[in-house]
């Protein structure tokens, strides 16, 4: 059962992690004005089942998007993921529909969609296995999208 107190602090951190998200779409913005976003950045964005984004993922990843709104120049790369066990062609189907809940995202913010590409992969990039991780574990981690800021000139 939640404590009082957990409950409290859920809001507060899905608000910090969309406030520093926010912070670093703002660093997006300045690098890109100044040409300096000619070096990808990248980010991932877990997702908790199906098509739920995790706690707090949603307003992140909107925010790492907005990165891209203040120049036409700038293109979205999202990647689709999928754990690696189970079927692979479900698997392929989940994660090309995470690719395209993104960048349906990315489109709703106003980033054209010329500007975007979006695939998905199952379960075919798995992560390494971290030092004493459970299978479940691992498997969770693995479901996520992977989204890349590149200024093209």
């Amino acid at each position: 059962m939640e404590t009082r107190r957990e409950a409290a602090l859920l809001p507060r951190r899905a608000i910090f992690a969309a406030a520093l998200s926010a912070l670093g779409a703002g660093g997006f913005t300045a690098l890109a004005i100044w040409g300096g976003l000619s070096r990808p950045h990248r980010a991932s964005f877990q997702f908790t089942r199906g098509l739920t984004l995790s706690t707090g993922e949603d307003e992140r990843l909107r925010a790492f998007l907005a990165g891209a709104l203040s120049d036409d120049r700038i293109f979205v790369t999202i990647v689709g993921h999928t754990g690696s066990a189970g079927d692979a062609a479900a698997n392929l189907s989940l994660s090309e529909a995470r690719a395209a809940l993104a960048a349906d995202m990315a489109e709703a913010l106003g980033i054209a969609p010329e500007r975007i590409t979006a695939r998905g992969v199952g379960g075919g990039a798995p992560l390494d296995k971290q030092t004493n991780e459970n299978a479940r574990a691992y498997q969770s981690r693995l479901a996520r999208i992977d989204v890349t800021l590149q200024l093209r000139r």
